[in-house]
């Protein structure tokens, strides 16, 4: 990560790769000033492209049935409405590590009796 700081007195600029300590502008011109960050020459901003894709795409759901299979996908003349496969394809594929929050298709839930 680049830091840039600004001299408040003379417009002097610095670029640094550490955030701390503040360095201190002492150019002839004046005594030594505490220099300010510069958010604007970091182009520090929040990340939102992926949510304006997102949201054209018409949100997270629009985006999994865009990418991921359907039930549609693994309908045969075996499997006719398409649940096996697909949950096949569900325990067979793991998302990546540090996932936290996977995208799934829509599908039914497993059911696991007691007893």
């Amino acid at each position: 990560m680049t830091y840039c700081f600004t001299c408040r007195e003379c417009g002097y600029r610095v670029e640094s790769n550490v955030r701390e300590p503040v360095p201190t502008c002492s150019r002839a011109l004046h005594g030594s000033v505490v220099m300010q960050r510069d958010y604007r020459a970091e182009n520090a901003a929040p990340q939102t492209f992926g949510l304006k894709r997102e949201r054209e795409a018409g949100g997270r759901r629009a985006m999994r049935d865009a990418i991921l299979p359907t039930v549609e996908d693994f309908k045969s003349p075996e499997d006719p409405d398409g649940e096996k496969g697909l949950r096949a394809w569900a325990d067979e594929t793991k998302p990546k590590e540090g996932n936290k929050n996977p995208l799934w298709p829509d599908m039914k839930k497993k059911v696991f009796s007691v007893g």
